[in-house]
């Protein structure tokens, strides 16, 4: 066969080609290929992304603080309480005048936190709500405290919380993202009240109901109470009615309840007596009955209702002080859930008897409270000697003026 004619064949066979071609293209697009069976579900669009957590502000309470005064202030079950000498820290900034708040949230989209390493899952719990301080409006790290604050927390057993951090605060006050990074101790003082004596930065924790995460329990231990028909002498006596004690670990702290009354040991407050430096010791708070104490002078009108002391090693006495590492006097904390009216004399010069009685003795000086909206705190005792409260009293000199405290029961954010 010539060329001329196979070069015809070849494209025919081309053009017959390309044809099958199209026509089995146009086939499928007409008559598309059913999927192929399978059990695999493809991934859902990456670009669906759960929504952010948040702090939303439900409620606040406020106290403008002088730093050199201190102050308290309470939120629900959150008391907190600023000791004098606590400036707040921002950018080189040394802050002795702000205003301290306490914040409720109500928490959405914050899960769980993660359980620790060795166990697996997270807690069978669920967050319940947050709380945060703030220093004039803002709930930042960017904020230090020149020393921790004091928080006391009514909260039933088996509730803890975690700080949580890594969020941005918006101009309406709500925490947007974030996450938890670490649970938070509190020690136990008995009836349901739990101390915190870590917090120096202005941030949120979420209260987490179920197991308990992390919390250092102090050993609570109530003494059986003197009989007060043993009591014969015709002095003033003050005798124990009841007490609660707690071992201290100076580097740890301490803190007890008894009755309207807790007393709040923090880490590094050592004793010493008689040139020795005790770093664990037994703290007492012993409640006392008043038996032939007067009132402190005519000019009042308060009348001794009943005192209280501290003790270490179950010794009462001036001997004692309670110091930091350098020897420095340093505080135990009172707070006395009672009238902010209600005040105390200390009282010395008085005999401490084998049983507990405290016989003889005279009021020395005023003290001075600072007062909270249903109860009084005092940051200045650092010995263990008694204290008799009195009440109604008038007239007294040296006693701490009423801070400026505000609160909301529906959040508004301030300017």
């Amino acid at each position: 066969m010539s060329s001329w004619k196979w070069g015809i064949v070849a494209l025919v066979v081309v053009v017959a080609v390309v044809a099958a071609v199209g026509a089995l293209y146009l086939s499928m697009s007409e008559h598309p290929s059913p999927a192929p069976s399978s059990t695999y579900a493809p991934p859902a669009s990456t670009t669906s992304m759960a929504p952010m957590p948040e702090l939303i502000p439900v409620a606040s309470a406020s106290v403008n603080i002088n730093s050199s005064a201190g102050g308290t202030v309470r939120l629900g079950n959150i008391i907190a309480v600023i000791r004098p000498g606590t400036n707040a820290t921002f950018n080189g900034q040394n802050l002795t005048s702000y205003a301290f708040s306490i914040i409720d949230y109500e928490v959405v989209g914050v899960g769980l936190p993660s359980a620790p390493a060795g166990s697996a899952g997270t807690y069978a719990a669920e967050p319940i709500y947050a709380y945060a301080y703030a220093v004039d409006g803002q709930v930042s790290p960017q904020y230090t405290f020149t020393q921790p604050i004091i928080t006391v927390v009514r909260m039933p057993n088996g509730w803890t919380s975690w700080t949580w951090l890594g969020y941005t605060q918006e101009p309406n006050g709500t925490l947007v993202g974030g996450s938890y990074k670490f649970p938070d101790s509190y020690a136990y003082a008995g009836s349901g009240l739990f101390v915190n004596y870590q917090f120096i930065k202005p941030v949120p924790w979420i209260f987490i109901s179920g197991a308990q995460l992390s919390r250092d329990q102090a050993s609570y231990a109530p003494q059986i109470p003197v009989n007060p028909s043993l009591m014969t002498s015709t002095s003033p006596e003050l005798i124990p009615v009841g007490s609660a004690t707690v071992e201290v670990n100076a580097s740890q702290g301490a803190a007890v309840a008894l009755g309207n009354l807790l007393a709040v040991v923090t880490p590094g407050t050592y004793v010493e007596a008689g040139g020795q430096v005790m770093s664990q010791y037994n703290f007492s708070l012993v409640y006392q009955a008043v038996h032939d104490v007067p009132p402190p002078n005519a000019g009042t009108a308060g009348w001794p209702l009943f005192s209280y002391a501290f003790a270490v090693d179950g010794n009462i006495s001036p001997a004692y002080t309670f110091v930091n590492s350098e020897g420095k006097p340093t505080q135990v904390v009172t707070i006395a859930f009672l009238p902010p009216n209600f005040r105390t004399w200390t009282w010395l010069g008085y005999t401490q008897e084998p049983n507990g009685v405290l016989v003889g003795g005279s009021y020395k000086f005023p003290d001075v409270w600072i007062p909270g909206d249903d109860y009084t705190v005092n940051v200045q005792f650092f010995k263990p000697v008694p204290w008799i409260f009195l009440g109604g009293e008038t007239n007294i000199t040296g006693q701490a003026v009423a801070p400026n405290t505000t609160a909301t029961s529906g959040y508004a954010w301030g300017g």
